[in-house]
């Protein structure tokens, strides 16, 4: 088999093209990131293609884990030495067999020992050895991982493999975790590993916060348990955000409304998480009726500290904090419009509250009320659509324009100086104006003084 070899990769007998990027190649799949494996001087190497791409090598890793890092317009490139006395020997102590591949960079030779590209053409994520897993825990994850993106199936012996270690995630660097978690999550098929993450216990390992959620019961409006439920939910979640059914605004995909703040694997993770602390805040009345008050806010909390656990940004976290914490916002909505209650002003302000996260946050709700199969799912989902359309061609464009008072009307016309009163006025008047309450400067100056008048 004869492969191109990537640009910048210098011609020197006993360096080979290993792993992932070789497995790309083989399917066809696009890729950047190429991993060299030398018989000799690695770094020699790194500063061959460093010189050729005009760029520089950074070194990563520590004693015997030494890595080679180049970054270019091209792609990156990472060079290390071969572990053992020959490439064969390298390959059989990797992770999994569509992994432990290689190409001689002169010849073009496949050096396939462990049968990867037989795995490949069978869609089968395979562990190479039996102390794959012992060697680095991270893998149990990665097994997963390369299942959703592949849309691969474990083998056997491997999943039991994983189920007996399951627990072992628990000693993996939480920052390592992370990134394969969210990996998987952006797979169009990640539903399936989430089932097969708890059925093997793995789930548990990461987000021990998740077990209790298995037989909890949960109100008349619910069909299933909290665990159940949530499931459903993200079953629902990764067909709106990959299929774009139902679709949320016309003419766009839902993955287009996500703001940039989050992502498709964050929404996900904060829709997997979104009723973490109904176990905690379960109650029951005198008349046996369940609820679970405040489980958004305690949920949230929750969430926060696990994402703290794993290392996730100050942006990432605030993302889905604010997802689980809000998530019960449109469904109120939505009983307000059912009782003919629901005025302009609260949509207005439940805007205010939520932008820009007002899509994401109606995509999770949409996804959340589907999840119960309650027999007006379909009717909150034209609801939640309505209030999309209305945040982009309604109140998005009017909040890019101008106010129609400032602070320094205030202190210039009312002798106002800055307080609480201050910004409520101020507040106030955004609301009215973006209501369409307010149409011009005069009104907005009439209605301040009737609320200076109230407060008088």
């Amino acid at each position: 088999m004869t492969l191109i070899n990537p640009k910048f990769i210098p011609e020197s007998s006993g360096l080979y093209l290993v792993g992932g990027c070789v497995r790309d190649l083989l399917l066809g799949r696009p890729t950047t990131d190429y991993d060299l494996a030398a018989k000799g001087d690695a770094e020699k190497i790194a500063d061959a293609i460093a010189s050729a791409a005009g760029s520089r090598v950074v070194v990563m890793g520590g004693a015997g884990k030494c890595v080679y890092r180049i970054v270019t317009d091209e792609g990156n490139y990472d060079v290390s030495d071969i572990k053992g006395p020959d490439i064969k020997s390298d390959l059989l102590r990797r992770d999994f067999t569509v992994n432990a591949m290689a190409v001689n960079t002169i010849t073009g030779e496949l050096i396939d020992p462990a049968g990867g590209r037989k795995d490949l053409s069978g869609r089968l994520i395979r562990m190479v050895w039996p102390g794959a897993f012992d060697e680095d825990s991270l893998r149990l994850l990665r097994a997963l991982r390369m299942a959703a993106v592949l849309n691969f199936s474990i083998d056997s012996e491997t999943l039991a493999a994983l189920s007996s270690r399951s627990e072992k995630i628990a000693e993996t660097a939480g920052e390592r975790v992370r990134e394969e978690w969210i990996k998987m999550l952006q797979s169009p098929f990640s539903a399936k590993l989430i089932n097969m993450a708890e059925s093997t216990g793995l789930l548990y390992g990461i987000f021990p916060e998740l077990r209790q959620l298995k037989g909890c019961p949960q109100n008349r409006h619910h069909r299933f348990d909290a665990f159940e439920h949530t499931i459903a939910v993200y079953r629902v979640l990764e067909k709106m955000l990959h299929e774009n059914r139902p679709f949320m605004y016309s003419g766009c995909k839902n993955t287009d409304l996500l703001n940039s703040a989050g992502g498709i694997g964050l929404i996900k993770h904060a829709a997997l998480l979104h009723d973490i602390g109904k176990p905690m805040t379960r109650s029951v009345d005198d008349k046996g009726d369940i609820h679970f008050y405040n489980h958004d806010s305690a949920g949230a909390n929750m969430v926060r500290d696990i994402n703290l656990r794993l290392r996730f940004s100050n942006r990432e976290n605030n993302y889905t904090f604010f997802l689980v914490k809000n998530h019960l916002r449109p469904l109120f909505l939505f009983i307000l419009q059912k009782a003919d209650k629901l005025k302009t002003k609260t949509v207005t302000r439940f805007f205010i509250r939520t932008a820009p996260l007002s899509p994401d946050l109606l995509l999770m709700a949409t996804a959340d009320f589907a999840g119960k199969d309650s027999y007006a799912a379909d009717e909150f989902t034209d609801f939640a659509q309505n209030l999309v359309r209305q945040y982009l061609n309604q109140h998005l464009p009017a909040s890019r324009r101008p106010r129609l008072i400032t602070g320094r009307d205030l202190i210039e016309i009312y002798s106002l100086t800055p307080s609480p009163l201050f910004s409520e006025i101020l507040e106030k008047i955004e609301e009215m104006r973006l209501a369409g309450l307010l149409k011009n400067r005069d009104q907005a100056l009439e209605y301040t003084e009737k609320l200076l008048q109230r407060k008088g």
